[in-house]
Order: structure tokens, then sequence, then C-alpha cells
């Protein structure tokens, strides 16, 4: 190794080193005393971890059943590779195709709903046009809720399907026909005939102009303030007394303000650490209401 003695910086280094390497080693003795107890750890310094690393989240705590569901990837048969999840991802990350040819359906940004863009389904006369999203899991007598946001030209008719099997009765379907100019929540309710591995959701219309899909949420409808009721039960097996969150890598690329107020205002963003889309559905209001009722014992 080349360095110049002048240099303060190797030479501070040198001296450390040197001081270190010529300290005697000392002897530490401790004794004890088993006879005698302390007062008993706090139940409450010990816990269990909870981060948003990737889906840790929003796919096992949290009952969303819909990926991306505020459109944060455009929609067309052929979606961008970063739209497949990141590849410590156990399952592909399901995403919204067209049902029709592609050109019909295309991402707003002039009047986007929430982030950058919304889509925007044209329509025909001929044939129905919208989006749908496969790869959904569903149970027969199992009861959804959800909710979807529209706009669009008055007289449009919207058709939200879910649909577990390949034949015509196959699907329950909500029909929509308010919509309107400004967006408007519509519930969503269905119970699914079947048992399905690969159900999907539909969003179709008619008419002759087009209407937006602002945000869109399935959820069982069993859930437990929005939390998956069975991982609730399992939780509450651990006894645990603590809940730490939000984490530390999480926390970096984190904006609070993104994740307060209406859930369907707030915009999904790319996590830098994880590389994964955070919908920013379990934010600051959540895990309150997440603790404040894992304390009370009422979840």
């Amino acid at each position: 190794m080349h360095w110049k003695a002048k240099d303060p910086i190797l030479m501070l280094l040198a001296l450390l080193f040197t001081t270190l390497c010529s300290a005697q080693t000392q002897t530490v003795q401790a004794t004890i005393d088993a006879s005698k107890a302390s007062a008993p750890i706090s139940k409450y310094i010990y816990g269990q971890f909870l981060e948003h690393i990737g889906g840790i989240v929003n796919n096992n705590i949290w009952a969303e059943m819909l990926d991306d569901r505020k459109f944060y990837f455009p929609i067309n048969s052929h979606p961008p590779a970063e739209a497949s999840g990141p590849t410590w991802r156990r399952t592909a990350l399901r995403h919204w195709m067209p049902i029709g040819p592609d050109e019909f359906v295309t991402m707003d940004k002039d009047r986007p709903y929430v982030g950058e863009h919304t889509p925007l389904v044209k329509l025909n006369s001929s044939e129905e046009h919208g989006i749908q999203q496969t790869g959904l899991v569903v149970r027969k007598g199992k009861s959804y809720s959800g909710r979807v946001l529209l706009s669009g030209a008055t007289g449009t008719t919207v058709r939200v399907s879910l649909v577990w099997g390949n034949a015509a009765t196959d699907r329950q379907t909500v029909v929509i026909n308010k919509v309107g100019p400004e967006y408007r929540k519509f519930p969503l309710r269905f119970q699914a005939q079947g048992d399905s591995d690969d159900a999907r959701l539909e969003i179709v219309g008619s008419g002759t102009d087009s209407f937006h899909v602002g945000a869109v949420s399935l959820m069982p409808a069993d859930n437990v303030q929005g939390f998956r009721a069975e991982v609730i039960a399992a939780l509450k097996q651990l006894h645990s007394g603590v809940y730490r969150w939000p984490g530390g890598n999480f926390v970096s690329g984190h904006e609070w303000r993104d994740a307060i107020g209406d859930p369907d205002k707030r915009p999904p963003i790319m996590d830098p650490v994880w590389h994964a889309v955070q919908p920013n559905d379990v934010g600051t209001d959540e895990f309150i209401r997440f603790a404040v009722f894992w304390m009370l014992n009422l979840m």
C-alpha cells in the first residue's frame, strides 16, 4: 500500500489501528446468584414486527383481493415486465387486461382520479369493452363485497361481474345505470356459487361514449375492519404485547401524507426499497385502528 505520511486521515487510521493492537486484554468476572430473581420482563418490551416489505401487509394481513386496484400500471394486453412484480414475489402480480381490442382502453392523464392516470374505456354500440383481472381465489357460498368508482357519459351502463367458471351461469353481475360526469362510488356484493382459483372480476360498459374507472376494491365480506379474518384469528393466538410499524426500510420511501384520508384517493407509489407498488391502503389510520382494536381485544 502506498500512502502519503502527510495525509491526516490515513495517519489517524494508522494511529487508531496501532492503539487497538497494543491494548491489553482485561479479564472481567461476573457472579450470578440464582437464588435471587429480579422483576419479570414486561410483555410490552418484546413483540411482533410489522412492515410493508413488498406485499407482506397488503397481501397477507389486509383483505384486498385485487392487485393494482388504483391502476399504477397502464392497461394493455402486453403489460411491462415490472408489472409482473419483483423476483422475490412468490406469485406473479395480477394485472388488468382489456376486454376487447387494446385501443379501446387508454390511460387518461388529463383527468386522473388518483395517481398519474386513470383508465378510460371507449365504447361502441356493437360490442362491450372494459377491463378485467384474473387469478382471484373464491369459494362456493362465500360472500365478497367491494366498491367501484365510475364516471362517464350520462346513459352509460356499466356491469361489474365476478366470474368463477366457463358456463354462462358461473357469474354474478352488478348493473350500474346511474353513471354521470362526476365520479360516484357504487357498492359491490357477490356470493360465489362455485370454487375457483382463477376467478376474475370484469368491468364492462355499453353505450356509444366512454367511462372512467377511478378505483375498485374487492374483499371477502367477513373482513375485520379491512383485515383478513383468519389472519386476525391467528394473530390473537400469538398474544403479542407489541406491534411495531411501519418498520425501517419502508420508511425511507414513505410519505405519510399519501397514507391518510380517503383510501381511494391515496396515490399508489413504487416503493424504491422493495420494488413493489404500495397502494397506501394500510396507512396510519388503519394501523392505529388495528392497534386500538388489538388493545381492546375487539378484533
